[in-house]
């Protein structure tokens, strides 16, 4: 196989800082010696597809540059193309996302950092980690590398997509507050291990990183590589509540709350008898799921972490 690295560029990560930066990317690739092909997505899902044709094409480290969505398209082609290839490749990232959480769990990496970035992709050590997997009712499966948010958090991704001036943690605060004007939580079921509960959620949250939404720290203790998925139950609460707790969740001090509900499993169910949004690694991939699945690919993928 070639050794030759497969950059696959989000230019419109981070609001277009991902995009803006190509030339600072391609001078530290040369200048670490690199032997490269630099390809850009064009519309969402642009990433998977890439990611798979390179993949047939020999290229075993794929270098995903963008934020936690892009990451998350790239995995999938892996993913797809190990599968009916039977090829193991290795995952490179160089974070330029508006969040940027999936990241905050790797020791040493940083936002916005090209030359970490580039370095790691260069280098031969790596980790093997974990990935969830969700089926969402009758739609394909999809892997996701930090987290699934079913309910308001969902709500809360799909809204800041939309937000296209504003760029860090302001994007995912305004998009908390139009959410809050949207969402109507209804009662779900959620099963996880033997467990089950039945009860108004806010959200559920099931992730194998520890952040999410640009800096909230649903599940603090959560290992990218013990085999499990951890899970934040919310319920409902009123306005003042929501407002009141959101820097405990800022912070990760939120899980002692009588509303919430933290635990780990393998495999998770969830169903609502109203739709519900669902949203993987900050993009959304259903508004009107009724039925999820979810479960834990454990060692499913090589991060280079150089």
């Amino acid at each position: 196989m070639s050794s030759k690295l497969l950059v696959i560029l989000n230019p419109w990560a981070g609001r277009g800082t991902a995009g803006r930066r190509r030339p600072e990317l391609e001078a530290t690739l040369r200048q670490y010696g690199a032997e490269y092909a630099i390809l850009t997505t064009h519309a969402r899902g642009g990433a998977v597809e890439l990611a798979w044709q390179g993949i047939e094409r020999g290229y075993d480290r794929i270098i995903a540059v963008g934020g936690d969505g892009t990451i998350n398209e790239v995995v999938n082609g892996i993913k797809q193309a190990e599968a009916r290839l039977g090829n193991r490749v290795q995952l490179g990232i160089i974070p330029l996302g508006t969040g940027s959480d999936f990241i905050k769990v790797l020791d040493g990496f940083e936002a916005n950092d090209i030359v970490g970035g580039v370095r790691r992709a260069v280098g031969n050590r790596t980790r093997t980690i974990d990935l969830g997997c969700v089926h969402v009712d009758e739609e394909e499966p999809r892997y996701f590398i930090n987290a699934l948010g079913m309910g308001f958090d969902a709500q809360a991704a799909a809204e800041s997509l939309k937000l296209t001036r504003l760029k860090g943690l302001a994007v995912y605060l305004v998009a908390i507050i139009r959410a809050l004007a949207n969402y109507k939580a209804h009662p779900m079921t959620v099963e996880y291990d033997g467990s089950r509960i039945h009860r108004r959620l806010l959200f559920a949250s099931i992730a194998n990183g520890r952040c999410q939404g640009g800096g909230f720290w649903l599940t603090p203790e959560a290992q990218i590589d013990d085999g499990l998925l951890d899970l934040c139950l919310v319920d409902n609460m009123r306005l003042d509540q929501i407002i009141r707790n959101i820097p405990r969740v800022m912070e990760g001090t939120h899980g002692s709350l009588k509303q919430v509900t933290m635990a780990r499993a393998r495999t998770i169910t969830a169903s609502c008898p109203a739709t519900m949004p669902v949203a993987t690694d900050g993009e959304v991939v259903s508004t009107a799921a009724r039925q999820v699945t979810v479960e834990t690919f454990p060692d499913a993928i090589e991060v280079l972490v150089g």
